[in-house]
């Protein structure tokens, strides 16, 4: 859909949520699209030998050539080019850290826009890893319980970071020898000193630029994000971003799409982004597939929650044991609701059910997504994902997945300051949050026409969460889930 109003427009931003869904339109629609990433997916082609990334190419050191490099093409190639794609938090990068001057077009489509307020607000958030704190305050800052109580304490350090940043420059200086002219200096790859002083400065220049918008944005709740644990990082999140997305949206086109499989109801939409609500009007279509193709088989286990968790995972893992001892041949998703729940089950399995946990590729980490992904693609095996990060983002049609299991229902973790400061302002959001979720796992099991694939849900929870948040779903899956229920209450009647 994100394609045919593009298309239709002639003049369109085009956002995605990841660069995997980037490469997903290049692969499908690149000769009709221009798309650009970030500098660091792009090679300086002066160092053809070092694989030197453009964000630290001989453009960005000290005195360096305005070049046409990979990067610079790309970005000028999709400023030109009908249709311009790339992913949200670069597009806003682009557009507030760097006032970069885009021109407004017809039509902005936000793809995937159910991540828009994360990704926002990750944007805008001033974060200091621990090491950035020792070297740049001389100590890790205190703990307070406010944000607001964190102004005057950065405040003196403005300067000094500003004088630190000058000694970069001075230090980058040095690097280059005086007598040696610039264009046999920069012929030369970075040297490990040079490399590291050019990453000091830009870390350094997002965190001036992050930390004066904190100081000046005196008028917004802010939340602190500071772990206990030791060398934690210190982050300042905005609690909202309705007036930074206001901004976004209505600046750079006459008239913005935001596209996702469900992105709730029309007035917390608009209060979330700072838009008039008599002016968002809403599309729905139900789903293309046929019930068959995309059933949903509730095995519930009961409620999964941090207080019941020691006492029904070991029930939920043999549940896990037991489907894919029904789908000994087929590739598979299984959901979990953390990591730790992802190692603790796939230890579980490795005891209980050896031969099905050879199946498994656990992803540990976020790095790890791609590669378990290109493996699981190319494995003639009946291999399964397991991963708490799969829910969106991931096509995987046909006989790639067959099966998927959702161990607990995708509640946004309330231990994170943000998200329960949010949810206390605004119970309505979580719920929401909740639902979306829920939908985009779901749409990892049929991805065209001609396929199919099954859902096993084990979180007791399910059944609550349909009672009471109906009528935040969308009609075509309750199509699929409610009968799910009633299928086992029926079997329970029996």
């Amino acid at each position: 859909m994100a394609m045919t109003l593009a298309r239709w427009s002639g003049d369109a931003y085009l956002l995605t949520s990841q660069k995997l869904l980037q490469d997903q339109y290049e692969r499908e629609f690149g000769a009709e699209l221009a798309l650009v990433k970030g500098r660091d997916n792009y090679v300086c082609e002066r160092y053809p030998a070092a694989a030197v990334p453009t964000s630290r190419g001989a453009c960005r050191r000290p005195r360096g050539p305005a070049c046409a490099c990979p990067y610079a093409r790309a970005k000028q190639a999709a400023v030109n080019a009908p249709i311009f794609c790339t992913n949200t938090a670069y597009f806003a990068t682009l557009r507030h850290w760097h006032t970069e001057h885009l021109r407004r077009r017809r039509l902005l489509i936000v793809d995937e826009a159910h991540n828009l307020e994360s990704q926002l607000v990750s944007v805008f958030t001033a974060r200091f890893s621990h090491d950035e704190m020792r070297e740049w305050f001389g100590r890790p800052l205190p703990r307070l319980a406010r944000a607001d109580e964190y102004r005057p304490v950065l405040a003196e350090y403005v300067e000094r970071l500003e004088a630190r940043r000058q000694e970069i420059a001075r230090a980058l200086d040095v690097v280059h020898p005086p007598p040696l002219p610039d264009e046999v200096f920069l012929e030369a790859p970075l040297t490990r000193d040079e490399h590291d002083l050019l990453e000091q400065r830009d870390q350094l220049d997002g965190a001036l630029a992050r930390l004066t918008f904190f100081l000046d944005a005196e008028d917004r709740e802010w939340i602190v994000r500071y772990p206990a644990e030791p060398a934690a990082a210190l982050s300042l999140v905005p609690l909202t971003v309705a007036a930074m997305a206001q901004s976004l949206l209505a600046d750079c086109a006459e008239v913005t799409v935001l596209s996702s499989a469900y992105l709730g109801h029309r007035e917390v939409l608009a209060e979330c982004f700072g838009l008039d609500a008599g002016g968002v009007r809403v599309f729905t279509v139900g789903s293309p597939f046929s019930l068959e193709q995309r059933p949903i088989v509730y095995r519930p286990v009961g409620a999964l929650s941090q207080a019941t968790r020691a006492r029904l995972e070991p029930a939920v893992f043999a549940e896990v044991g037991a489907i894919l001892a029904a789908h000994p041949d087929d590739k598979g998703l299984i959901h979990v609701g953390s990591y730790e729940m992802g190692r603790r089950l796939v230890h579980d399995l490795a005891a209980r059910a050896p031969r099905e946990s050879r199946r498994l590729l656990w992803i540990d980490s976020a790095g790890g997504k791609q590669p378990a992904l290109e493996h699981h693609r190319a494995s003639p095996l009946p291999t399964v994902l397991v991963s708490p990060s799969l829910r969106e983002g991931v096509d995987l049609p046909d006989d790639f997945l067959r099966f998927q299991v959702l161990t607990k229902l995708p509640y946004p973790d309330l231990g994170d300051p943000w998200t329960a400061a949010r949810q206390s302002r605004d119970h309505r959001w979580y719920a929401v949050e909740t639902a979306k979720a829920l939908v985009q796992a779901y749409g990892r099991s049929c991805r065209h026409a001609d396929d199919h694939g099954v859902t096993y849900v084990l979180d007791g929870q399910f059944a609550r969460f349909l009672q009471y948040y109906r009528v935040l779903l969308p009609e075509w899956f309750l199509d699929a889930a409610v009968p799910a229920v009633r299928q086992l209450a029926r079997d329970d009647g029996c």
